[in-house]
């Protein structure tokens, strides 16, 4: 080696050479080895200057091959690009032998780390076929299941579905049949129940009962009730206004005689004060409203002397008897035409006769009974298992029956 590869000069970038020599030209300007052309900012480094006189002429190959490798070792280079750091250097004036063997030299430096050995530990077998053959399993037995089911529904459960929803349905048409017979026969009973109640005679609603339709004043009325506790809801409304009316025209005679509303119930109140208290309300707004209603009551208006407002005022007319309807009239010809009953005179030997004739009767019921041999053995009787007292009592009807049937 030289003094040069002892003391290696670093290699620097064109750039720098230009800025270090300053204004000196020489002939290593113009060397074709050499290029102004800017190298990659990342690859200058921050080392002295060479010499001038650095160029492929002046220094020998093996100088210029140590400065390439000491500016390849230097630390701001190891960075860099490695396309970078092969241009340079083939600027430099090294060929591509020389720039490859240069870089085998970096290469340890800048080698990657080597990838460790690997040491995963095997992997398991897949479980994909068992869990298809699982899920065939599967599929196939529900497949089976539901093909099962469905056999046993229709060979079994939907015959007995059918016939219930059929017998359902049957009995839903006859139920609806017997309501339309039942609606039907109501309908033509009602119809004939209409037809036959109109030949019917009606009942009087303002009818007066047989004590308080002869009473012709209020004091007859009340003395028909009990005096201790009398009960004037008893009394039909008709009675009270017809024996109150009575009252009032009573010695009177025109519109004198005819008493207004006020006169009436005042009088009632007076001999009822029950009328006046809260549990008679309802009974006295029964007595007005048959006041209103009832046709035998007449309404009269009259303007009395000295008032412009007229007064109602009441009158009550004897209703006539109503003719029997038809059918009433037949009716009482049948009864008037049929036999009337004769009474048998009671005698002394009349409850005697009955109980003969209730006996005769019993004794007539048995003769024609079956025999019915009796069950003998040891410590029965020969009487059905009956008393001594039975037995008795039975040999005496026997014996009393012969006697009559033999008469």
């Amino acid at each position: 080696m030289s003094e040069h590869e002892s003391k290696p000069e670093p290699l620097t970038t064109p750039q720098a050479q230009a800025s270090n020599s300053g204004p000196e030209t020489g002939p290593s300007s113009s060397q074709p080895g050499t290029s102004n052309e800017s190298s990659p900012s990342a690859l200058t480094p921050s080392t002295s200057a060479p010499s001038p006189g650095w160029n492929v002429e002046q220094l020998d190959r093996n100088d210029l091959l140590a400065k390439a490798r000491s500016f390849l070792h230097s630390a701001q280079i190891q960075q860099q690009d490695l396309s970078a750091k092969r241009r340079f250097l083939a600027e430099k004036g090294l060929s591509d032998v020389e720039v490859d063997s240069l870089m085998r030299e970096q290469s340890p430096v800048y080698a990657a780390p080597s990838i460790p050995p690997r040491t995963y530990p095997q992997q398991h077998p897949s479980n994909l076929p068992v869990l298809l053959l699982g899920l065939a399993r599967l599929f196939s037995w529900i497949g089976l299941g539901s093909t099962a089911l469905i056999f046993v529904y229709y060979r079994f459960l939907l015959p007995k579905i059918s016939e219930t929803a059929d017998a359902r349905h049957s009995l839903r048409v006859h139920h609806i049949s017997l309501m339309r017979r039942l609606t039907a026969s109501l309908l033509s009973l009602k119809e004939s129940q209409s037809e036959s109640l109109a030949a019917l005679p009606r009942s009087d609603p303002y009818h007066e009962l047989a004590p308080f339709a002869q009473a012709r004043s209020l004091s007859q009325t009340l003395k028909v009730l009990d005096k201790e506790e009398p009960d004037y809801s008893r009394v039909p409304p008709v009675t009270l206004l017809r024996c109150a009316i009575a009252d009032l025209s009573k010695g009177k005679s025109g519109d004198e005689a005819r008493p207004t509303t006020e006169d009436v119930f005042l009088l009632l109140e007076g001999q009822i004060p029950w009328l006046a208290s809260v549990e008679g309300y309802e009974f006295k707004k029964t007595i007005y409203d048959t006041l209103i209603a009832c046709p035998y009551f007449v309404e009269h208006q009259i303007t009395p002397s000295g008032s412009q407002e007229p007064q109602k005022t009441w009158e009550y007319v004897t209703p006539q008897p109503l003719e029997p309807s038809a059918l009433v009239k037949s009716l009482d010809a049948l009864n008037e035409a049929l036999p009337k009953r004769k009474e048998v005179p009671s005698t002394v030997f009349q409850h005697a006769l009955e109980t003969l004739t209730e006996f005769t009767g019993y004794i007539s019921s048995h003769v024609y009974i079956p025999y019915r041999p009796p069950a003998g053995g040891m410590g029965m009787s020969n009487s059905y298992g009956l008393s001594p007292a039975e037995d008795a009592l039975k040999k005496e009807i026997r014996a009393l029956k012969g006697l009559v049937l033999s008469r």
